[in-house]
């Protein structure tokens, strides 16, 4: 089944502001070069100025996006913006995340913006989880045309996925990135197709270059993210989580449209990332998910236990979406 529900992609968009992304790198001394590249794409994802168009591949869907990205003394910037489809606009700053689209009936989804996060966001705990995955170098290739070097990552598990990365050793700079699922099917591609890095960029190219309807976000959730140690007091528990999956934050939201709050666990082993949301079924008549559903890396298991819906999401393979959602219980 396909994910098409409006409410999926508002979970999402919790994911999105809150969930970590990190690398960790086998001890080995064929992943020594492997390291010194992943410390390079740390510093140049969030130091560098740079402007170009990266395509986004899932599920047979092609998306190009114009972004613009400063850096100051003052934090980052960056403007996205897409170039097919329907016409949408994403402004970040180092406060909140704002979009924009002209359809003011239109939904925010997840495949916009996701394709990006990948390419920007990388945690300093690269040797956190190195028995969850291996890192090897690959082969050199051209991608927009620069010289890149390709980082192989491969799971210890079927729980989590594997990637192969495309840097560039001159500046740092993540220019391609497939992660790669069961049977060595590759579920997402992004790939910059043009690149430059201008020393300045003005705050004009930053500004919005489409009208129409404004949702914003808090781009740090501090609130969720202190507010771990209240998990203790949640009634619910999940018995089976992927090695190496911790709770990097947890807390209570409310959803667009609803006067219902939705308890949300977020869990990561510095890669891979997973959602619980647990919402009261009592006089609750919008539509939830049940069983199984998925749009490209992103898998959803929703059931109903003790009146409540449980929707678990995350960039994590089926079997384990699957084995976390059947493994929560009520304590009373």
């Amino acid at each position: 089944m396909k994910i098409t529900s409006n409410r999926y992609f508002k979970l999402l968009t919790i994911i999105v502001v809150i969930a970590p992304y990190s690398i960790a790198v086998a001890d080995s001394s064929t992943s020594n070069s492997a390291l010194s590249l992943i410390n390079q794409m740390e510093y140049a994802s969030t130091h560098l100025n740079y402007k170009g168009v990266f395509v986004y591949l899932r599920n047979d869907q092609l998306k190009a996006i114009h972004v613009v990205h400063k850096v100051d003394k003052y934090g980052e910037y960056e403007r996205l913006t897409s170039l097919n489809g329907p016409p949408r606009e994403i402004i970040r700053d180092k406060e909140s995340i704002t979009h924009i689209f002209p359809n003011r009936k239109e939904n925010i989804e997840g495949d916009f913006h996701s394709g990006n996060n990948f390419l920007r966001n990388f945690s300093k705990k690269l040797k956190d989880i190195s028995k969850y995955y291996q890192f090897s170098i690959g082969k050199k290739n051209r991608v927009a045309g620069r010289e890149t070097q390709e980082i192989i990552v491969i799971p210890s598990d079927p729980y989590r996925y594997g990637y192969h990365l495309w840097v560039d050793p001159n500046t740092g700079l993540l220019l391609k990135s497939i992660m790669i699922g069961e049977d060595n099917r590759p579920l997402e591609q992004v790939m910059f197709i043009s690149l430059s890095l201008p020393t300045q960029i003005s705050q004009q190219e930053l500004l919005p270059t489409i009208v129409g309807k404004r949702v914003s976000q808090k781009r740090e959730d501090k609130s969720i993210k202190s507010d771990l140690e209240s998990q203790e007091e949640s009634h619910w528990k999940i018995d089976w989580l992927p090695l190496g999956f911790t709770l990097v934050a947890y807390g209570k939201h409310l959803l667009p449209n609803s006067q219902i709050p939705v308890e949300h666990l977020a869990y990561s082993d510095g890669l891979g990332s997973v959602s619980v949301f647990i919402e009261s079924a009592i006089d609750n008549h919008q539509s939830h998910l049940h069983g199984f559903s998925t749009l490209g890396a992103i898998n959803a298991y929703g059931t109903t236990l003790s009146k409540h819906y449980l929707t678990v999401v995350g960039d994590i393979p089926h079997a384990a979406v699957e084995k976390i959602g059947k493994s929560i219980r009520y304590i009373n």
